[in-house]
């Protein structure tokens, strides 16, 4: 009996939010959509608030800096509005059709600091549909306290409640008791399987490629095919489409380097970034006997690239190669490579689409020679990805939206043992 009641609440629920979609319908007349960029770099903001002034009727950019709502006919003041950056206001006329409405929002210059107090609805975590989730963009990451002043994007997280480290001097980390492999970490969409560079003394982020970081530790919803802890969604830079941009920094660990730069202004830029460890340099003239051969660095490597087709059709390829190497009388290393490709293709102003494709492999050597007895042993291991996945986004009116997609992923383990075993003088 419980069962029947349960369906009849069930389908009563869907009627009344169909009855409620049909009379807005009815009421909404036209839809103002469009992007909202940094105006020094050109990059697309996450999660600018974007809403009509003097309403409480508004969205946020999605993860590709896109936006839409959908009002009744008429003029409006609309606004841009993110934190850090000077709120633009822009006046929009919705009387005879739908419009495309671009912001460009300038950073904000401040003298101080500024304390930002926010208030939630009692009942926010009970409506919202990102329970659990804590975002960190690549500027307030910069200001945390950094070991051995690297900034480091899994150290951040670390500082976060429910977060807790797997221990003293390691970049890996557990949410609310859950084990560190129960965590899904993402770079642009693709799984990385081991986040940590030199046993986990810094992570495989190079700080600066990365922008926007996103920490969901519950409710984890369904695009991310679900997972036991959390989930970290690490989105890279899209490269300065304004002008050519250049950094890096001498650490005394590794030095890191990154340049950015429009190929073609306003339309297509890019973005590379790369570290490299040289402990190994430093210390070989120390080093002597059967240990002047030893190797112990890192090093990785970030590249991006977008090109906006035209004002319906973005594509962006990105991709990420690391590397652990140490040896000393053995062989033990390990590596991350990703490659993604996304398409985002404007239907209509309500309906917006991302399809991503995606490669990760992951791999660990550990190897042993013994010249004396004439043996070897070389273990090496993979984990491959494979997977194509479409996700569409529907704004149907300024309170609701509808999210669906799907995903098709192909898992590839592979393990290769090699030992060998020669003869001695007391085997004859």
């Amino acid at each position: 009996m419980k069962n029947y009641r349960k369906v009849f609440y069930f389908l009563i629920s869907i009627i009344l939010l169909s009855i409620n979609g049909l009379k807005a319908q009815q009421t909404v007349k036209h839809t103002v959509s469009g992007y909202v960029k940094d105006s020094k770099n050109g990059e697309k903001l996450i999660g600018v608030n974007v809403y009509i002034k003097g309403t409480t009727i508004g969205t946020t950019t999605n993860e590709y800096g896109f936006y839409s709502l959908t009002l009744a006919s008429g003029k409006y003041d609309l606004v841009a509005s993110y934190i850090g950056y000077t709120s633009i206001i822009k006046s929009i006329d919705l009387s005879t059709s739908n419009t495309k409405v671009d912001f460009e929002i300038v950073e904000e210059d401040v003298q101080l600091q500024e304390v930002v107090v926010k208030a939630e609805a009692d009942d926010q975590n009970v409506k919202s549909i990102e329970m659990s989730v804590n975002k960190l963009d690549i500027k307030t990451i910069q200001k945390i306290p950094a070991f051995l002043g690297e900034i480091d994007v899994i150290r951040s997280i670390q500082l976060l409640p429910g977060v807790a480290t797997v221990g003293e001097g390691a970049t890996g980390f557990n949410v609310r008791g859950g084990a560190i492999d129960q965590n899904l970490i993402l770079l642009d969409e693709a799984p990385v399987y081991n986040s940590a560079h030199l046993f986990g003394f810094f992570s495989v982020f190079n700080p600066d490629a990365v922008k926007d970081v996103k920490l969901v530790k519950g409710g984890i919803p369904s695009q991310y095919g679900g997972r036991l802890s959390s989930i970290l969604d690490v989105r890279m830079k899209e490269g300065n489409n304004k002008r050519f941009e250049m950094n890096g920094g001498i650490g005394a660990i590794f030095s890191r380097f990154a340049i950015e730069a429009p190929i073609v202004k306003d339309k297509a830029s890019f973005i590379l970034a790369a570290r490299r460890s040289y402990i190994d340099v430093l210390a070989k003239p120390f080093l002597s006997g059967d240990l002047s051969n030893s190797q112990f660095y890192f090093y990785d490597l970030t590249a991006k690239v977008n090109y906006i087709i035209n004002p319906k059709n973005t594509v962006f390829v990105s991709g990420y190669l690391g590397r652990d190497v140490f040896g000393a009388g053995f062989k033990f290393n390990w590596g991350n490579a990703t490659s993604t490709i996304r398409w985002n293709h404007l239907f209509s102003d309500r309906l917006f689409m991302n399809v991503t494709a995606f490669y990760s492999n992951y791999d660990y050597l550990i190897g042993f020679k013994d010249d004396v007895n004439r043996s070897r042993f070389d273990w090496t291991s993979n984990i491959i990805n494979y997977s194509v996945k479409p996700d569409f986004t529907y704004y149907l009116n300024s309170k609701n939206t509808i999210k669906f997609g799907a995903q098709s992923i192909l898992y590839d383990f592979l393990a290769i043992l090699d030992f060998w075993r020669g003869l001695t003088d007391s085997d004859n």
